[in-house]
């Protein structure tokens, strides 16, 4: 049984193309597509904040030529050319299907109309291809920033916090050793954001002594231990843990009297996972480094 509304049309129609074209019904509108070949669609260079994903591509492919159907692809018209903005998957796989011998005449686009800011932050939240890595998504941020957008209006547009949109933009930052460990799938975006938060400029080095030991496991990329291992395996000065170790410590006095002396005893904490050493010095490093990280 269904239940009218306010919106339901008064008059009987027998398409949506009919009710669209009733200037009295508000409940129905069209939006205009085009029939495009893909083969004269054209990938702008540098834009797509995802790589072409071969696995991703295939299954597209073969889902077409097997008679599936996908939304239409969003394309800008520049001097004449028609370029993607969002559905370069989508294209791919339609350009393997051809070249598999499979007949795609055409492809449905919709003409995307907007800025380059705008185009980079439709990309960004397109529910249409797959998910963005968050280094990715920082690269694409720093777009937004560049073009004048603040990141409470990026958060805004994306439905996420404003504090995600910081994480990605300092991920995004990061130096170049930090990317490539990223990019070459070493390391997973999230552990390597926490490596930049607690490490900085030195996040690179950090990350790749934790895939080195890793390694030593047999592991192909960097585990949280590993990375929690190398983290503390380096040692701060003598400054640093003098501030550490006034900042943490308890101290006890021992009366003893008629003595010329007084003596002191230090107290300190030691996480249970810190191996035990009778060196103080590497005992305060990892002790330290522990607690700050």
């Amino acid at each position: 049984m269904t239940t009218p509304n306010s919106l339901t049309p008064k008059a009987d129609f027998v398409s949506l193309k009919v009710a669209a074209e009733d200037k009295n019904n508000p409940a129905v509108s069209k939006v205009t597509s085009f029939a495009v070949d893909p083969r004269v669609l054209e990938v702008e260079e540098g834009f797509n904040a995802r790589p072409l994903n071969a696995d991703h591509v295939a299954e597209m492919s073969l889902a077409l030529r097997n008679g599936a159907t996908f939304p239409a692809l969003d394309v800008r018209v520049d001097a004449g050319r028609i370029l993607i903005v969002d559905g370069h998957h989508r294209h791919a796989a339609a350009l393997d299907a051809i070249a598999k011998g499979f007949d795609i005449k055409s492809l449905d686009v919709r003409h995307f109309r907007g800025n380059d800011a705008d185009r980079v932050a439709h990309m960004i939240s397109s529910a249409g291809g797959l998910a963005l890595t968050p280094l990715q998504l920082g690269v694409q941020y720093r777009k937004l920033i560049g073009f004048g957008w603040t990141e409470t209006q990026i958060a805004n547009r994306g439905g996420k916090s404003v504090q995600h949109v910081k994480d990605m933009i300092l991920l995004g930052e990061a130096n170049s050793d930090v990317h490539q460990l990223v990019n070459a799938g070493k390391i997973s975006g999230t552990a390597a954001l926490k490596a930049v938060k607690q490490h900085g400029s030195k996040a690179g080095a950090v990350i790749q002594e934790g895939l080195e030991q890793a390694q030593t496991e047999g592991k192909e990329k960097v585990t949280p231990k590993a990375l929690a291992r190398a983290g503390r395996a380096r040692r701060p000065d003598d400054k640093f843990l003098a501030a550490w170790l006034i900042a943490n410590a308890h101290l006890d006095g021992i009366p003893f009297p008629g003595e010329t002396h007084r003596i002191y005893t230090m107290t300190f904490r030691v996480p249970k996972e810190i191996a035990h050493s009778d060196d103080l010095r590497t005992l305060l490093t990892d002790a330290a480094n522990y607690n700050t990280n």
